[in-house]
């Protein structure tokens, strides 16, 4: 059963950070240790993508979230789509992470585009899954990636100031700070992060919450869910 399965699935492409580790060498060295004749997998860091996608034409292509981080992983699975717009693309991690934060990803490039969490060790699951994807199967819950892309339009709202402002006030800048940086009074500064905050659809502070803090991690939440081809 394995063999026919790798036989259906000849060409995995790893790309990983060389200078952090994540699950890539993990997953490499299991397909290399088991009895998967017809399996190739090459591990190679985000800057040989394009030279990759030429020479060795994967079939699917797993992107080691743990070890590019997210906005590392977007930018590559990015340039991907951009080469080969039929790319299939794994979101791979071993580590837990937030349902909105997968769909997001998975939101920014849109189709054939999926995301491996906490792979087993087990060789014959890890490549089901990869296997999952490589067929069509189904990425995460529809109606959460529908929100992803809610929160991803949020950005589009906003001019460049605003996103400049937004981005030091979730750096944690004051607002005296913020208007230093950015050469305007701290009440423009203020009247900037109100009419962002509208236009981000911000939840009113409440006895147990700030609106500033508020606005910060929707800006930031909105951010990671954008298409991080645009620049702000």
């Amino acid at each position: 059963m394995m063999s026919e399965e790798a036989a259906s699935l000849e060409r995995i492409l790893i790309v990983e950070n060389s200078f952090r580790v994540g699950i890539a060498l993990l997953i490499a060295r299991i397909f290399r240790n088991e009895d998967f004749p017809n399996l190739i997998t090459l591990v190679i860091d985000s800057d040989e993508v394009a030279t990759a996608l030429e020479s060795f034409q994967p079939d699917v292509v797993v992107l080691d979230v743990d070890s590019l981080r997210h906005l590392d992983a977007l930018n590559v699975a990015v340039e991907i789509r951009a080469i080969r717009p039929g790319q299939v693309i794994i979101f791979g991690s071993d580590h837990p992470n937030p349902v909105l934060v997968k769909e997001g990803m998975i939101a920014a490039v849109w189709s054939r585009a999926y995301w491996l969490n906490e792979p087993s060790k087990n060789p014959g699951v890890v490549l089901q899954e990869i296997r999952r994807a490589f067929k069509g199967g189904k990425s995460l819950n529809p109606l959460v990636l529908e929100t992803a892309f809610t929160q991803s339009r949020h950005v589009g709202r906003l001019t460049p100031q605003q996103h400049r402002v937004m981005r030091l006030m979730s750096n944690g800048g004051s607002n005296s700070a913020i208007a230093k940086e950015c050469g305007i009074t701290v009440k423009a500064v203020e009247r900037t992060i109100s009419t962002a905050s509208r236009l981000l659809d911000v939840t009113p502070s409440t006895k147990e919450t700030n609106h500033r803090v508020n606005a910060a991690m929707r800006y930031r939440q909105s951010m990671l869910f954008a298409d991080p081809t645009d620049t702000w």
